[in-house]
């Protein structure tokens, strides 16, 4: 396998993003940073693009986003959106901001909707998870926070994990990982159990989204050993059926990807099939 990056193709080469759609990043370990790379590359193509959030994000720095609209009905979003689209071809928008923390609150799945409907952007882009920035998390029976219309879901782990004990210090929720997984509380955490918690999590989130491209990014593939420790969480995760393609890859370098392996794949008879992170 590959163990230098590909910077050739874009990550919306990668990820299919050709046309229009939603994008739905959920999980842990780099949502905030993809979707912004993923804007700059998107807009640089010449795409139209609105980033934003279903639940709760940092105000984005001018190099993240030129402009952010506070707007709190459908009809002041769609005027605004309409005045910034002359001039920039990407900003982003919330519903309220919060005096104590300055965190954006987002917008609810219906008026994500509503707002594609709209044909104003050619993308949209939110984060659908929150994860208190851990590299890993577990999410509850009301997450992720996904728009139906949604067409694109990807779901990010950060491979900085690996190697990591299981708790809150490194895994947001750590309690329910451990149930999801089986895996004890200070355990430390390796490739088999981050491909279980995957599978958890992607079989629950491609519920919300039906028809969508499922995606597992592994970012933070900084070192030959995070790398390596990468692909062999695709090698267990190849078999799912509710993922599409999983990518490895740093948004640090360059950013670029290192490596994709394409999921939904049949398992050959008598080969790796028990090692599967579904069959766990």
């Amino acid at each position: 396998m590959p163990d230098t990056f590909d910077k050739l193709d874009t990550l919306i080469d990668h990820l299919d993003l050709n046309t229009r759609g939603i994008v739905s990043l959920i999980g842990a370990g780099g949502k905030t940073s993809l979707m912004f790379c993923l804007a700059r590359d998107l807009a640089n193509a010449g795409r139209t693009v609105l980033t934003t959030t279903t639940t709760k994000i940092l105000m984005p720095g001018p190099k993240d986003s030129p402009h952010t609209i506070i707007a709190g009905a459908i009809e002041d979003l769609i005027k605004a959106s309409k005045s910034f689209l002359k001039t920039y071809p990407h900003f982003s928008a919330a519903r309220i901001r919060d005096r104590r923390s300055g965190k954006l609150k987002g917008f609810g799945p219906g008026l994500i909707n509503q707002l594609w409907e709209a044909h104003m952007f050619d993308w949209i882009i939110l984060e659908a998870d929150g994860a208190k920035r851990k590299p890993l998390k577990a999410s509850n029976p009301h997450e992720p926070v996904i728009p139906d219309r949604t067409s694109h879901l990807i779901l990010v782990t950060g491979l900085d994990a690996v190697g990591k004990p299981l708790d809150e210090d490194h895994v947001h929720r750590a309690g329910l990982f451990s149930e999801n997984t089986g895996m004890g509380l200070g355990s430390v955490l390796d490739e088999q159990a981050i491909a279980r918690g995957i599978t958890v999590e992607m079989k629950k989130a491609t519920g919300f989204c039906l028809g969508a491209k499922s995606y597992v990014f592994l970012n933070k593939a900084d070192t030959g050993e995070r790398i390596r420790s990468g692909q062999k969480i695709a090698r267990l995760l190849q078999t799912d059926p509710a993922i599409g393609k999983i990518l490895i890859g740093s948004l640090t370098q360059g950013p670029g990807i290192v490596d994709s392996v394409a999921g939904g794949q049949v398992p050959k008879r008598g080969t790796g099939q028990k090692e599967s992170g579904a069959d766990k």
